[in-house]
């Protein structure tokens, strides 16, 4: 039924969605590109552009056939906007996503939890990690987990963060009246269905075949695959940092990738003949189109540059002890909360801002990620990375007696006298993702 609050939150959504303009949701996606996804996209941006000062992508404006140069630059546009914008018509799912998702984030808490969600989907719209997993991660219990998970999956479109492609027809069809009979043959008989065995199916439900049939023609109906017709970004293929990270004395230096300036520096020859060339009405507007968009184009690159320095600036002074050693077990833990907090930024856009970046330093290269190392949380404060404990637990073990391994229980008790307070059942679990086997295994295996 529309009820009040379901008018307020239809209200705040569309008050969201008119938040992000035209430019501004193009600005987010430059914040989330890697840095080769980001050259990919100047370069194509920028091909046959006459302000670019790049010799092969300059147009230079200096003839008296301006109008012809302009139909086949034109041409020349439409066709590079069919080839390498193919899916360009096609919305971003974490942008459609997230409209929705902002009447639901009351908290910090509800922030990070949906942010880890929507990091947490495939490129087919499924979630990749289990629950408990998320729910280790999140330091929450499994029935409030759940509760977000179903949220996310009831926006559009629907079925999004299911286990498989039967759980996103089973939602689908949660919210379809008269589909019990397609459900249960979903949830319970898609041996039979995959055999085409309608009999079977009919007599297990106490129906007839042509029930089952009329069933199976809405599973059909619906979307298999939730990310279908959204564009979905590709990883990383190669690694190009996006900030160099040198010490100088007792200072850590940053300095941003410059690879993209060159292609961003405005070709001055063709801007002043641009604004006195004598050039009729549609060349002048598709001129200026494209100033617009070479203008535009330098303003979010720069303000991705701004953002990703703030963050990593301060990364790198949370992380000190790390910079300062090399040693990753000097790295403390980090929340993308925190950092939202410190920066008072949106937890989204610290996730997007990190998404598929690296630094360079003088230990190697690494992804931003690698600066926020899972945390172990109790009763809501963050008590030591996930890393810090394993490596606890691995030390440990190293050095008890090999006849005489200690207990799961023994180890906690260990790791509370260091100050490590997690549970016998954390103690295991972290024991487990080592490889390390149990106690009576251990003193066999001799590891």
């Amino acid at each position: 039924m529309y009820n009040s609050t379901m008018k307020q939150s239809l209200e705040i959504i569309q008050n969201q969605k008119q938040k992000f303009s035209s430019k501004l949701v193009p600005s987010m996606e430059i914040l989330a590109l890697s840095q080769h996804e980001l050259e990919s996209l100047v370069d194509a941006s920028l091909m046959d552009n006459p302000f670019s000062d790049v010799d092969q992508n300059t147009i230079s404006l200096k003839t008296r056939d301006v109008d012809l140069d302009f139909k086949r630059v034109r041409k020349k546009q439409s066709e590079l906007q069919e080839i390498v914008y193919a899916d360009e018509s096609q919305d971003d799912l974490f942008e459609h996503v997230i409209v929705q998702l902002y009447p639901h984030m009351q908290t910090k808490k509800d922030e990070e939890v949906f942010t880890v969600l929507l990091e947490s989907l495939d490129s087919r719209g499924f979630l990749s990690e289990t629950p408990d997993d998320l729910c280790r991660f999140l330091n929450i219990k499994k029935t409030r987990l759940l509760q977000y998970l179903h949220v996310l999956q009831h926006v559009d479109p629907k079925g999004l963060g299911a286990k498989d492609t039967g759980e996103c027809i089973c939602i689908q069809l949660s919210e379809i009246e008269g589909s019990t009979l397609a459900q249960h043959i979903v949830c319970s008989h898609l041996e039979a269905l995959s055999t085409g065995d309608f009999l079977k199916i009919a007599k297990l439900e106490h129906t007839d075949v042509e029930h089952v049939k009329q069933a199976l023609s809405l599973i059909r109906s619906l979307n298999p695959i939730p990310a279908n017709g959204f564009r979905v970004r590709e990883k990383t293929v190669f690694i190009i940092p996006d900030v160099y990270i040198r010490k100088e004395d007792s200072t850590f230096l940053l300095e941003m990738n410059a690879r993209l300036q060159d292609k961003l520096s405005m070709n001055t020859e063709n801007y002043e003949l641009y604004k006195s060339a004598a050039c009729n009405a549609e060349a002048k507007a598709f001129l200026k189109e494209k100033l617009n968009d070479f203008k535009w184009l330098q303003y979010s690159i720069s303000r991705r540059s701004v953002t990703l320095k703030k963050i990593i600036a301060f990364l790198v002074e949370y992380q000190a002890a790390f910079f300062q050693t090399g040693d990753e077990r000097a790295l403390k833990p980090l929340r993308l909360v925190d950092i939202a907090e410190q920066l008072k930024m949106h937890t989204s856009t610290i996730s997007r801002a990190i998404s598929g970046k690296f630094f360079q330093c003088e230990y190697g290269t690494y992804s931003f990620h690698f600066l926020v190392p899972r945390c172990y949380e109790r009763q809501g404060e963050v008590t030591a990375s996930i890393d810090t404990i394993r490596n606890e637990i691995k030390e440990i073990i190293r050095s008890e007696d090999k006849q005489h391994p200690y207990s799961d229980e023994k180890i906690r008790q260990l790791l509370e006298e260091d100050g490590f307070v997690i549970s016998r059942r954390s103690v295991t679990l972290y024991r487990k993702e080592c490889g390390i086997p149990s106690s009576r295994n251990r003193k066999t295996i001799h590891i």
